[in-house]
């Protein structure tokens, strides 16, 4: 027959027990604790005996921790946790405890016996083994991993906008060449916190290198870009290393969850592409994501970026051809074009351009405009024809700007804008009042590579247009009997003359096909056999001559 543990052997027991021992009545009432709660509190037994153990809440826990606590003990189950308490001398401490309800003979719960283990030491080890693979280590921000994750969780459950800026500073590499990799690492810890103090609400990593990423709320693309003109500001500044100033300056590409993609995948890889943009084009101001950075390459983007330079620092070489007036075999005007010195020669930029980004349109159409003015003062006599881009025609600026060139002496019946027929195919509604506007002003209107797009006669009279220029694709030698494409030229140029528009025909190589263009009665050529293209300063001495026959 088993014998019952005499009172003092259980008091014993209970003293010698590394655990903290609580014990409370059904009231709540401590009555209880060994010595083991003594050493971990810093209150003394009878400190505490009759009182209630909430003087030992931190804070640290939500209403919602207790309410489980309370349904778990009342259920009669015991309730295992991590509870953060506060010592006596206000110093936290954390312990695993279980509380375990003791019923009664009646079955109602007399008391609460709480033993715990104080994980103090081991929950600051786990912390600090967290921060190691989550933070990192110079600048204290997250890791590429850790941001991925957090980023990725909140995609998961997101309701609203979010946005994602991609950083990466311009020069960096300078900074470790020429002061040391140790300044460069002070470089990159102040950045990070300029990065945190200038947008607390974002979570901010660190990529690699020197990129960095934020991730942030925005219910538009207007708040987006407000936002990461915090962290641009923040990480364009002079900040000092070693007592020695160092000019930081960065580029910024942005993207919008979801309009922008709904994978952190989808959102780096844009955002990235934004911001090699926004270097390579030299911006000072956040760079957001458009669709058309989708089909770039980064040779395309490259070549954008020089074209762009190059126009904003007077380095485009401007180049002019010809264009022979049939009727009184005159060479009296002349297109506008674009050349890159490279090593390999002249480079026509434009075809391998995107030409709907607004950033590269108002320098380029300025640029154009200006030229234009230019050229008319230095080649008396001369009719210029220019290009110009979709989105100007869309833009008031740009109508502005001309108007304002206009009163400082710009000739616009000196003057041909010319428009693709793509862009009037695709953006009738869009460009049709401003060619109106410029036809108001006194310019002339020439659709470009007519007969390759879709352009039917509805199209050509809801536009104020003065000549049509048919693309070369249309001509080809004329064989016995002639060709398809002869054929459809000189329809073409029917249909023109009945509308009282006036031809040109480009790509005109070979004198047969000069020939073919006096037969048809076009009226204008242009192309190698009429006259090469040539940087503008070599034309007067041969401008307003006879052209060739």
């Amino acid at each position: 027959m088993s014998r019952l543990l005499p009172p003092h052997v259980l008091q014993s027991v209970l003293e010698q027990l590394a655990e903290s021992v609580l014990i409370t009545d059904a009231t709540g009432r401590i009555v209880y604790v060994n010595g083991a709660f003594e050493r971990l509190t810093g209150y003394g037994r009878e400190e505490v005996l009759g009182k209630n153990p909430r003087f030992l809440k931190s804070g640290h826990h939500p209403l919602e921790f207790y309410r489980r606590f309370w349904e778990e003990i009342l259920s009669g189950h015991p309730f295992r946790g991590v509870f953060v308490n506060r010592r006596k001398d206000g110093t936290l401490y954390t312990e695993e405890k279980v509380v375990t309800p003791i019923r009664g003979p009646s079955g109602a719960v007399e008391y609460l016996v709480a033993t715990s283990r104080d994980v103090t030491e081991e929950m600051a080890l786990r912390a600090r083994l967290e921060a190691l693979s989550t933070l990192d280590s110079l600048t204290g921000l997250l890791n590429r991993r850790a941001f991925a994750e957090r980023v990725k969780k909140d995609i998961l459950y997101a309701r609203s906008r979010r946005a994602l800026a991609y950083l990466d500073l311009d020069g960096f590499k300078t900074v470790n060449d020429t002061l040391g990799h140790a300044a460069g690492d002070e470089v990159l810890a102040q950045l990070a916190r300029n990065l945190k103090g200038a947008l607390p609400q974002a979570v901010v990593g660190r990529l690699g290198g020197d990129e960095f990423a934020a991730w942030y709320p925005a219910d538009d693309l207007g708040e987006a870009k407000d936002k990461a003109a915090l962290l641009l500001r923040a990480a364009s500044v002079e900040v000092s290393v070693h007592g020695q100033p160092v000019r930081l300056e960065a580029s910024l590409g942005l993207v919008l969850f979801p309009d922008h993609g709904v994978s952190l995948q989808e959102l780096l890889r844009r955002a990235d592409l934004a911001m090699y943009r926004a270097k390579l084009f030299r911006l000072k101001e956040p760079e957001a994501f458009t669709p058309d950075l989708d089909g770039l390459t980064p040779q395309a983007l490259a070549l954008e970026a020089e074209f762009h330079h190059a126009l904003t620092t007077g380095q485009t070489l401007l180049f002019l051809q010809g264009i022979l007036n049939l009727k009184e075999d005159r060479l009296e005007d002349a297109e506008v074009l674009f050349r890159l010195r490279r090593p390999e020669g002249y480079v026509n930029p434009l075809p391998q351009m995107d030409l709907s980004r607004r950033a590269l349109n108002e320098v380029l159409d300025r640029f154009v405009l200006q030229e234009l003015q230019r050229l008319q003062s230095t080649h008396p006599g001369l009719t210029v024809w220019v290009n110009v881009t979709p989105w100007s025609l869309g833009d008031t600026s740009f109508l502005n700007l001309a108007e304002r060139l206009i009163h400082q002496g710009l000739d616009p019946g000196r003057a041909v804008i010319e428009v693709s027929e793509r862009t009037a195919t695709h953006q009738l509604g869009r460009i049709a009042p401003a060619l109106w506007r410029l036809e108001g002003l006194g310019f002339r209107l020439a659709l470009d590579d007519f007969g390759t797009g879709a352009t039917g006669l509805g199209h050509l009279r809801q536009l104020p247009l003065d000549l049509l220029k048919v693309g070369r694709e249309l001509l080809s030698p004329p064989g016995p009997g002639g060709s398809p494409s002869r054929t459809l030229l000189g329809h073409l140029v029917g249909m023109a003359h009945d509308l009282g528009l006036k031809v040109v025909l480009e790509g005109v190589e070979t004198p047969e096909q000069l020939a073919l263009a006096r037969e048809l009665r076009v009226d204008f050529a242009q192309g190698f056999h009429i006259h090469r293209p040539e940087a503008h300063p070599l034309l007067p001495r041969r401008w307003l001559e006879k052209g060739e026959s």
